[in-house]
């Protein structure tokens, strides 16, 4: 172990290099880390070994260099914080260090007492022997302290004690124990140890008496700290003991606080009311007492249900106070007294009073002002809530009155005449709000507050331009405003009120004004609900309007543009704030509007277009929903009812541009909904395995074939093709093509033709036949055939023979009478008509053929065959025997 001696040169060396000047704070920090090291090494036992006596004095002389030092450098600031620190707080530090000085002090006084005692009392000697007790005393005083600061509070009180017996060598050093023991007792207080603190209080106020350095003042104070500490431990155990106190430290020194504390210890107890006013005129007749204080009492007694006590309080405060500013404190504390006791009467006439006071020479001042227009305002909202609108009405009118001429413009007076003319409309008294409303305007014209007030009188008034002008202002006004929601509140409340008092016109602008001009998405999307649900009522009456289809529209269109914007933030995380479930209010919302739109398509049989926009606005909601198989159904569905509608239009257009648009639009949806259809057939077979049976294919192809016929495509065949590949397709599909193959601008006699033939082939193969329909089909593709006239092309007439045969066939070998008996005679005849064309035009051969075949379906006739057959025999045989001897003349047509 190294030597006492060792330590010590350590340390002298370490105390040059930081008188060095150049050195820094982190390199002193540095240094006395070290010496820190060092010091705790050194054994106090060591250090008192009779051997070590001159390595002792080293350290000695160390240390008080490094005192001197750090004295030096801790005035010019050249320590850091956390240096200071090392040494200022601890205490187990502190306490060896003062444990060690203790030890070498009583050894030092021994040593002296020993010297007097062997004759060698001089004066130097005893001065000697003072200045170890007052080393000794101020030691001890120091070791109280860090043991008060260790919370060993019983060692720290017996120190005190033993400095305590010291007081009759160093007398003057009472004032400074009284002192310390009254600082260990406010430390002791603030951290809630209030046994110890009076413990500490007691003392200090014991060592204080006689101290004239202590004093009544201190005394006292020391006094009224032990009573609230007694309180503060045990009230209701200990306030007899805290009055004692609070009793001395009166006696000591009479202060207003003492005198407050008085007071607040008596109510605690059941204390005669004539004590306690006694007690209450000490504290209102001292010649030092603050406002705060006195009313701080009446609080008090107001607190413990003394009224008639804080009465006169009140009166006393009033009177002395009455030419000085603190007057309006007491007069706003009386009033909350009288409204807190309901003694309503009586705060009137204390507001009326006051006001008159204001505005004849005794003003309030601006704090005590606000304190009033508060209180007053509670009481008048108070009455309002309760429906008492005249009560409500003159608390605002009181507040008025506290507002000079000059302060027309502040805005707490717009708002005062806002609510002044909600009680008149709350009393039903239009005209009064109307006045009051202007004086709001006054005050503040650019309010979206007042303007909607202005909107609700003028409602009520009947006055609708009015009510829209205020609508439009206060829509207006939004944007300027930091608390927009609270704004759009309002003109939500506006709609509220049109709908009750059935102004449902005035509704429908409020809730327009809502939707243009809120940030809120679930506040646009109520609006845009509640617009649709009023349009949709308006539709429900005998005399609807187009218009509202129209609007309503419009509302489904921006609930979708609102919705789809919304979306797309969700899809790319944009969204800063999410309100709840933000995806399940999307999909809530997109499926009311999606319904609201399919119900409202089914009824628009009279407008293609409106039918169309609806439809397509139902596909839309329904791509923002959660996407299943009902969805998917319903979506396919709209885009087939969009065609649809669609190509209606394109029929009912007479501009060309306009039906190219159309029917382009419904190749797009005819597209969109195949997509869909691969979707589901594919979700079908994943879940099933199998298909399932549906129409939408087929009804697409006609939808198509149409479009592109309109459009004059050349691609019809494609079209027919995918017809033909249908495995569900049916013979009126394939009629159907027929007839759009040969509307303008298409035109396309070949393709008819062609889908006819299906169309009859189609029946055929059906079990049963239709032969009523199939006559029908026979008859088209046999009309069609001789279109182009029997001298024009003869394969035409080559291939309606073909036609006439197949009929012929079929009437006399399946069809039987079930024929329709009206279709084989137009066969006939039209046969029969051929057959003269061509005999008239030299063909004779060609004619007979086709006589014969009209005379074989005249054996098909039943109730009009006689009619027909003797005639038809007739010429035939004429026909015959001319062809024989081909001399054939004239013109025999049926």
């Amino acid at each position: 172990m190294a030597s006492i001696a060792s330590y010590s040169a350590q340390l002298q060396n370490l105390i040059k290099e930081i008188h060095q000047n150049d050195i820094g704070k982190d390199k002193t920090d540095e240094v006395l880390e070290s010496m820190l090291q060092l010091v705790e090494k050194v054994q106090p036992a060591t250090i008192n070994k009779p051997e070590n006596k001159s390595d002792r004095a080293l350290l000695e002389s160390s240390a008080v260099s490094l005192w001197n030092l750090a004295v030096a450098r801790k005035t010019q600031g050249l320590y850091s914080a956390h240096t200071n620190a090392r040494y200022c707080d601890n205490p187990g530090m502190a306490e060896s260090s003062l444990l060690l000085a203790t030890e070498c002090l009583e050894k030092l006084r021994k040593l002296l007492v020993d010297r007097i005692g062997g004759g060698g009392e001089t004066s130097a000697n005893k001065k000697r022997k003072l200045e170890v007790e007052k080393d000794m005393f101020k030691v001890l005083a120091y070791r109280a302290e860090a043991s008060c600061a260790q919370g060993q509070q019983e060692e720290a009180l017996n120190l005190i004690k033993t400095a305590k017996e010291m007081l009759h060598v160093l007398p003057k050093e009472g004032g400074f124990l009284s002192m310390l023991a009254y600082n260990f007792g406010v430390d002791c207080y603030r951290r809630e140890q209030y046994e110890h603190s009076i413990t500490w209080l007691r003392e200090s106020f014991q060592t204080g008496k006689d101290q004239t350095s202590v004093g009544g003042k201190n005394q006292a104070r020391t006094l009224r700290l032990l009573a609230n500490a007694y309180l503060d431990w045990d009230a209701e155990q200990y306030w007899q003991k805290a009055l004692n106190a609070v009793g001395l430290a009166n006696a000591e020194h009479l202060h207003p606080a003492g005198l407050y504390l008085k007071v607040k210890i008596l109510l605690l107890g059941e204390t005669q009311d004539d004590r306690l006013k006694s007690a209450l005129e000490d504290v209102y007749r001292h010649v030092d007492l603050s406002i705060e204080l006195g009313l701080n009492a009446i609080k008090l007694l107001i607190q413990h249900k003394k009224p008639s006590l804080a009465v006169d309080g009140f009166k006393q405060l009033e009177q002395r106070y009455k030419h000085t500013p603190e007057l309006g404190k007491i007069y706003a504390q009386h009033l909350e007294m009288l409204l807190l006791e309901r003694e309503t009467e009586e705060a009137k006439m204390l507001v009326e009073e006051c006001i008159q006071d204001h505005h004849t020479g005794q003003p309030l001042d601006m704090g005590v002002r606000k304190t009033f227009h508060v209180m007053i305002w509670e009481q008048a909202a108070v009455a309002f809530e309760s429906k008492d609108f005249p009560a409500s009405l003159e608390w605002y009118n009181f507040s008025l009155s506290l507002f000079g001429p000059n302060e027309r413009n502040d805005k707490n007076v717009s708002k005062l005449h806002r609510n002044r003319a909600s009680c008149y409309i709350g009393m039903q008294n239009y005209e009064k709000a109307k006045s009051a409303m202007d004086e709001a305007e006054i005050c503040e014209s650019k309010s979206p507050f007042t303007s909607f007030l202005t909107f609700k009188v003028a409602l009520l008034q009947g006055n609708d331009e009015k009510a829209i002008e205020a609508l439009v202002k206060m829509s207006e006004e939004i944007s300027a405003m930091k608390d927009m929601d609270a704004v759009q509140g309002l003109i939500c409340l506006a709609a509220q009120i049109s709908f009750e008092k059935s102004n449902q016109n005035i509704a429908v602008r409020a809730l327009e004004s809502l939707v243009a001009h809120s940030s809120h998405i679930q506040q646009v999307m109520t609006a845009l609900r509640c617009l649709t649900r009023l349009r949709l009522s308006f539709l429900a009456k005998e005399d609807k309007n187009r218009k509202d289809v129209t609007a309503v529209i419009s509302y489904l269109k921006t609930a979708y543009s609102k919705l789809d914007d919304l979306n797309q933030k969700i899809q790319l995380g944009n969204m800063k704030e999410v309100e709840g479930d933000t995806r399940t209010m999307l999909n809530s919302e997109a499926t009311w509007f999606m319904k609201i739109a399919w119900n409202l398509s089914l009824q628009c049989n009279d407008s293609s277009s409106d039918m169309h926009d609806l439809f397509l606005l139902c596909s839309k909601f329904g791509q923002l929903c959660i996407i299943d198989m009902a969805n998917l159904v319903r979506q396919k569905t709209c885009m087939l009812m969009a065609a649809a509608a669609g190509l209606q239009m394109a029929r009912e257009t007479k501009d060309l541009a306009e039906k190219r648009v159309s029917l382009k639009m419904v190749l797009d949806y005819i597209q969109d909904c195949r997509d869909i259809c691969d979707k589901i057939t594919e979700n079908r077979i994943r879940d099933t395995g199998t298909k399932s049976k549906d129409s939408t294919a087929v009804l697409l192809i006609l939808y198509e074939f149409e479009a592109k016929a309109g459009l004059g495509e050349e691609d019809l065949d494609t079209v027919l093709a995918k017809a033909l590949a249908l495995p569900n397709s049916d013979s009126k599909t394939f009629e159907t093509i027929a007839a759009l193959s040969m509307e303008p601008p298409s035109e396309n006699r070949s393709i008819s033709i062609r889908a006819l033939k299906v169309a009859v082939k189609k029946h055929i193969q059906s079990d049963p036949i239709n032969y009523n329909k199939l006559s029908k089909i026979f008859h088209s593709l046999i009309q069609l055939s001789l279109q182009c006239g029997l001298s024009v092309d003869p394969n035409s007439i080559e291939e309606a023979y073909s036609y006439f045969v197949e009929v012929q066939d079929l009437i006399s070998n399946k069809a039987r009478q079930e024929y329709p008996e009206m279709e084989v005679l137009w066969l006939m005849t039209k046969a029969w008509n051929c057959g003269i064309h061509l005999y008239s035009a030299g063909k004779f051969t060609d004619a007979e053929r086709w006589c014969s075949l009209s005379m074989g379906l005249l054996k098909h006739l039943t109730s009009m065959k006689l009619g027909y057959e003797t005639q038809m025999t007739t010429v035939y045989a004429e026909v015959l025997a001319r062809i024989d001897s081909g001399k054939a003349k004239g013109r025999f047509e049926e």
